[in-house]
């Protein structure tokens, strides 16, 4: 494609090369990753450059289809720039004046084929693992992945010298998406000093609403086989009505099972950070530990502010994965009591053998208490939803329909990049 099919594509809408997507990993939000992606020589007709360009003059002047003739512009002040060879699959770049985390810096920008940039800079497995996922899913699709990383330039003295920018320490962090197809715009939505972050898949929101009917389902049918609390006395003819009860039950049971399949199919698959099934266990540091103890204060009037998370923080995180372990226990008591009434099938009888350690009166009442303990929890979860979204102005409780929270622009969340 030359520079003046570039120029005239969108006047004419013909296929061109877009930024797809943005997916930062690490401290940049995914407009300064796509700024940083774009930090070329003025003036570059590599139809790459013109995509970045383009995603960056939309999100800064609301034009993705302005005429560059060879002279496009980065908004960043690009000091010198070593191309990409067939020996090194990524550019180096110095750029000043980057503007995130709350200061401009000066960074040396790497930019280029994914997997070399990976290898040629730091970052955590975690962020390592999320960045290859994402990109996975859109190479599928036949569209291209450039890796980012920086590096903190220290001695200003020496930005323009080319030294620097193969000594410092490249800090991996995210992945663009290019593709054929219409510009997106990376710019998130705001309102007042707020930007709105897409969090809960539609998959993960539908599995809320359908445990929610299940729990319910399951939890008055199995009170009223413990306890029957309407229809005709035991003295009477009750017809089939304990029969369907139980059949409710049974059914409510098993897609209770099939639901959990599918969510744990979700910690396997997902591409947010906060879905992965590292997700389930928050800790994995001293600065978890602090962070985790920080929330509890911040729970008990403590201290006034406590970590800011745009997902669920550590002590969130700990009781749901708790309630995790309680719903496959209740899972399993519950198969162990079915499976008492076919005794002659090998996989039932693998199901219910815990029932001959405990007696099935136990096996019931256990079944019964974790019921309880399931309903405190939906309680409080209802309470600190509310709570929390009246204090937070977030839309936490929304979410759960819409998918997205509202998170102050310009923070840096403990489990996200910088909120732009």
């Amino acid at each position: 494609m030359t520079s003046q099919e570039i120029t005239h594509a969108g006047t004419h809408n013909r296929a061109r090369l877009c930024v797809i997507s943005s997916l930062p990993v690490d401290l940049v939000g995914s407009e300064t990753l796509v700024r940083l992606a774009a930090a070329a020589p003025k003036g570059s007709i590599d139809p790459v450059d013109h995509a970045l360009y383009r995603a960056v003059k939309l999100v800064f002047e609301g034009d993705a289809c302005g005429a560059y003739n060879g002279s496009a512009q980065s908004l960043l002040e690009v000091e010198s720039f070593d191309p990409a060879s067939s020996q090194r699959k990524y550019s180096l770049a110095i750029v000043r004046g980057v503007k995130f985390g709350g200061r401009s810096r000066n960074v040396a920008v790497m930019r280029g084929d994914l997997q070399s940039v990976l290898e040629a800079s730091k970052s955590s497995g975690s962020d390592r693992a999320l960045a290859l996922k994402n990109a996975g899913a859109h190479i599928k699709l036949g569209r291209r992945c450039m890796g980012v990383a920086i590096a903190d330039i220290t001695d200003v003295s020496q930005v323009s010298s080319k030294e620097v920018l193969t000594t410092g320490e490249f800090r991996f962090q995210g992945v663009v998406v290019l593709g054929i197809g219409d510009q997106k715009c990376i710019k998130s939505p705001t309102r007042g000093g707020y930007t709105r972050i897409e969090m809960w898949p539609a998959a993960l929101r539908v599995q809320h609403w359908l445990n929610v009917a299940l729990i319910v389902a399951m939890s008055v049918t199995g009170y009223y086989i413990m306890n029957p609390f309407f229809g005709p006395p035991a003295s009477e003819d009750t017809g089939y009505l304990m029969g369907l009860i139980r059949y409710i039950h049974f059914i409510s049971g098993f897609a209770w099972i099939a639901l959990a399949l599918w969510r744990l199919s979700l910690t396997m698959f997902a591409t947010t950070r906060q879905m992965q099934w590292r997700s389930l266990w928050p800790i994995y540091g001293v600065d978890d530990v602090k962070n985790l103890f920080g929330t509890v204060k911040y729970y008990l009037f403590l201290s006034k502010h406590g970590p800011h998370y745009i997902g669920h923080n550590a002590l969130q995180q700990l009781t749901y994965t708790s309630i995790y372990v309680l719903c496959i226990i209740q899972i399993l008591s519950g198969l162990a009591l079915y499976g008492l009434y076919d005794q002659y099938n090998i996989l039932w009888v693998v199901f219910s053998y815990p029932v001959h350690w405990i007696g099935i009166p136990n096996m019931r009442v256990l079944h019964a208490m974790i019921m309880f303990f399931i309903w405190v929890f939906v309680i409080f979860h209802v309470y600190f939803a509310f709570r929390a979204d009246a204090l937070e102005n977030h839309g936490g409780i929304s979410a759960m329909i819409n998918g997205g929270v509202w998170v102050p622009t310009g923070t840096k969340p403990i489990d996200a990049p910088e909120i732009e």
